[in-house]
């Protein structure tokens, strides 16, 4: 093999890295955007969660105590 078909296999073999690090890149974006998002709807479920123990406590005092609302 000449010279200049090692450069041309090095440059295509550079040019294939590139394009996967490209696609690699984009996949981390992805990733990132989705466990920022899971982030999120996990603090939400932990409110949600908070909120229904403050209930459930409430109505279960209501119960115990014997008193209606």
């Amino acid at each position: 093999m000449t010279e200049r078909q090692q450069l041309r296999q090095v440059c295509g073999w550079n040019r294939q890295l590139a394009g996967e690090n490209c696609s690699l890149r984009a996949e981390l974006c992805r990733a990132k955007t989705e466990i920022e998002e899971l982030k999120v709807a996990n603090a939400n479920l932990w409110v949600e969660r908070d909120a229904a123990d403050l209930l459930l406590g409430e109505a279960m005092d209501r119960l115990l105590s014997g008193s209606e609302r």
